[in-house]
């Protein structure tokens, strides 16, 4: 999550030194690269589905990914300071079986949160 900031950052620096200095492919690529990373920011959502899975898009230009609920081991809500306390973000850490991590960011991480907790005690609840 911080990453795509420090990206989106780095993208757009690249593409400005790129136009400055006459390198218009440079700075072409760097503008198509920007514009992919905020579409898959805008974009991105989180639904949790009556099957049992939630379904992580993360906008056009990237697969949309299926992940059932019995993959999903641990959940937290996490705050990433940025500059201090001037520019704090909440989001869900979702721990997996297989010992990978996803960063989600919800318009609202905690009620994502606890609708998230709650299928998963429904879950174990239907296994015993």
């Amino acid at each position: 999550m911080g990453g795509t900031y420090v990206l989106l950052f780095l993208f757009a620096a690249v593409m400005v030194w790129a136009f400055w200095d006459m390198q218009p492919i440079v700075g072409l690529v760097m503008a198509m690269a920007l514009v992919v990373t905020i579409e898959g920011i805008i974009h991105s959502t989180y639904t949790l589905t009556t099957d049992g899975n939630l379904v992580v898009y993360r906008g056009r230009f990237r697969r949309s990914q299926t992940i059932p609920l019995t993959d999903i081991t641990d959940v937290e809500l996490k705050r990433i300071h940025a500059l201090g306390k001037l520019a704090a973000a909440d989001y869900v850490l979702v721990h997996l079986r297989t010992g990978q991590h996803l960063s989600l960011m919800p318009l609202c991480p905690e009620e994502f949160m606890r609708a998230l907790v709650k299928r998963l005690e429904h879950r174990e609840d239907d296994e015993e």
